[in-house]
């Protein structure tokens, strides 16, 4: 396999924008890690090749992305026109869907992770119908890839005396702030409460005792809490089995401690547009690139 050169992925927002990958593009210098950005715009419009048109002449380059998060016909579409350069991205369109989509994950996780039921439209009534099968609430709801937990209470969070219209405030909610980038459908999830650390989230939540694990070619190469809080995680080694289970050469996993005792997994993303957490240095990431 030919050295791996970085991929980052940009909007177009202007010389200032500052899109929070500058530590990794410094990580990724100090450790001789070949890297170049690329305007998104093209490959969201359709038209990938306009966005390749700044790097450098194709030298059989094995690119892994890192960058603002694609959908997978955008990531498709990426992939290809990498192809046609006579080049290649690391992670394949296969992989990339298997830990970008909730339900492609779900049947690895099995009971590692809270009971999950999900629709395939947009419908608010079905998404209500298939989450009778978890009970009573309370339940969270995301779509495909993504929660709005940011907005917690408002298009997130189905409390335990939610209604059905509860729930559609809920879901319209969440249908409104993802606009177009909307998933696929609803995943309703059974609530579990988690162990809590001192502080609160940016949204004014308590901060879960919850950590990031970044997997490379199946090992875990680097983890760090999720919040920028002093919190050890001595246990991280027990979730390896997560890079023999899961078939994609870089992904990461949140992992949360439940206040009732033990793990459970939250979710999986593809490495790609995961976000690094503030304490973890991009450097660990950038050395298992570089081997």
């Amino acid at each position: 396999m030919s050295e791996m050169s970085v991929l980052f992925g940009r909007p177009s927002r202007g010389p200032s924008f500052d899109d929070g990958y500058e530590l990794e593009v410094l990580a990724a210098e100090e450790l001789d890690v070949e890297s170049y950005a690329i305007h998104l715009d093209g490959i969201v419009n359709g038209d990938a090749e306009r966005s390749l048109t700044s790097l450098p002449r194709p030298a059989g380059r094995t690119w892994v992305y890192r960058g603002w998060m694609l959908d997978e016909a955008e990531y498709t579409l990426l992939y290809d026109a990498i192809i046609d350069r006579g080049e290649q991205l690391h992670v394949d369109p296969e992989s990339f869907a298997l830990t970008s989509l909730m339900p492609n994950y779900l049947p690895i996780l099995g009971d590692r992770t809270p009971q999950s039921v999900w629709t395939e439209s947009e419908s608010v009534k079905e998404a209500w119908e298939v989450a009778q099968s978890l009970g009573s609430p309370p339940w969270v709801v995301k779509d495909h890839v993504k929660s709005a937990k940011e907005h917690w209470h408002r298009a997130c969070f189905v409390p335990s005396s939610a209604g059905f219209e509860d729930f559609r405030d809920v879901c319209e909610e969440l249908l409104a702030i993802r606009g177009d980038r909307f998933e696929r459908g609803f995943v309703i999830r059974r609530f579990v409460e988690l162990a809590h650390l001192r502080g609160f989230t940016p949204d004014g939540r308590r901060v879960p005792d919850e950590h990031r694990l970044v997997f490379w070619n199946g090992e875990l190469v680097a983890h760090a809490p999720i919040y920028d809080v002093d919190a050890s995680f001595d246990d991280a080694r027990a979730f390896e089995w997560l890079g023999d289970e899961v078939d994609s050469p870089f992904f990461v996993a949140d992992v949360a401690r439940l206040a009732a005792g033990g793990f459970t997994v939250i979710e999986l993303n593809d490495g790609g547009s995961a976000i690094l957490p503030e304490r973890l240095d991009p450097r660990e990431l950038y050395r298992a690139i570089a081997e």
